[in-house]
């Protein structure tokens, strides 16, 4: 025996509670006796429990410890944290480590550990002692394993923690198998991978370019409830009108020269477009009014500036027929931008001169 020993502390950790979740043994457990009531406890309720192994180690170190210090200057202890968060397990051994600390003051620890979990309660345990050694136990894995467990425990964490990454995580696997199991239904199984690949394809243009938002925020644009119909009906129209330009194509394909495809085409839905786009700003131009916007006019610019798509379709449509020189042609275009520009101005003079003095 040493004649004037230092007081060491074997301390093992047990940072998510297995004991107590496990064996009902709550924390802090000291004396070699309870701590190997604790570890056979544990191992029976779980046989590939590590912390079992991590305090028979810490006893097996105590054993040897005894050898060069006296009872009176050792002293084994498990300390025990909670499953519930990282927060409340650092938290709960700080606590029991005072609880400890308060009779025994200990000069050094001896950390015997299962593996890198418990390992970061470290800068915890400097607080109640300047020196720190480690004793690492490892049952049938390696260090690389175990750190790459812990790190991989990490990211999933992060995973669930995200609800974005989360919604990506499961919802594109699950709607994957929904897709198969639908075409599988409809018997239609060829058109299974096209789908799956149409998807996920929408999604990663989505998370490169951020499209949602930019939808979302386009959305917003157009107001409220009013709006909102006013932007649906029109987008319905512009859609429907697309449809029928891809029916009236095919047919003009198989019995009109190609020439003609898109002077044709321009001709007869020229009007539907700029209508369908018009109704878009409607909706939203009578809300901003009555809510004495000066937005109401930018949304009036916006109406009127669609509807002359319709004109400047048509003498597109002439041009490429060859009724109307290319003069006459640029000449419609410029008093168009005019037009343009002139109405930009007086719908911008309006809504300061009516609603100049409130807010947007």
């Amino acid at each position: 025996m040493v004649s004037n020993p230092e007081k060491v502390l074997v301390l093992c950790v047990d940072r998510d509670d297995d004991v107590g979740v496990k064996t009902g043994i709550k924390g802090p457990i000291v004396g070699r006796d309870r701590n190997v009531e604790a570890a056979s406890r544990l191992a029976m309720a779980d046989p590939s429990e590590a912390d079992a192994n991590a305090i028979f180690g810490a006893v097996k170190v105590y054993d040897e410890m005894l050898k060069e210090l006296s009872e009176d200057s050792l002293l084994i202890a498990t300390v025990t944290g909670s499953n519930k968060s990282e927060f409340l397990a650092d938290r709960e051994i700080i606590r029991q480590m005072s609880e400890i600390t308060k009779d025994f003051r200990p000069d050094m620890i001896i950390l015997v550990s299962d593996g890198a979990d418990d390992e970061r309660v470290i800068p915890l345990l400097s607080r109640f002692s300047n020196t720190i050694s480690i004793r690492r136990v490892l049952v049938q894995q390696s260090r690389e394993m175990e750190d790459m467990y812990f790190l991989l425990k990490r990211y999933l964490e992060k995973l669930f923690e995200n609800p974005k990454n989360r919604a990506i995580a499961f919802g594109i696997p699950g709607v994957i198998l929904f897709l198969g199991a639908l075409f599988y239904v409809l018997n239609i199984q060829r058109y299974f991978y096209a789908g799956a690949g149409l998807l996920i394809g929408l999604i990663l243009l989505d998370k490169a370019f951020d499209i949602s938002r930019r939808v979302q925020s386009a959305i917003g644009y157009f107001g409220g409830s009013l709006g909102l119909i006013s932007f649906i009906g029109g987008l319905s129209g512009l859609t429907i009108s697309i449809i029928l330009m891809y029916n009236e194509a095919i047919y003009l394909i198989r019995n009109y020269p190609f020439e003609i495809l898109l002077p044709k085409l321009l001709q007869d839905f020229s009007l539907h477009i700029a209508i369908s786009l018009s109704i878009m700003f409607w909706g939203s131009f009578l809300e901003k009014f009555q809510k004495k916007s000066k937005d109401a006019f930018e949304r009036l610019f916006g109406a009127i500036a669609m509807m002359t798509i319709w004109p400047i379709l048509q003498y597109t449509s002439l041009y490429l027929l060859g009724t109307i020189s290319l003069q006459s042609f640029i000449f419609f275009e410029i008093s168009i931008i005019l037009f343009l520009i002139a109405l930009f101005f007086l719908t911008l003079h309006l809504g300061w001169r009516k609603f100049g003095g409130l807010t947007q």
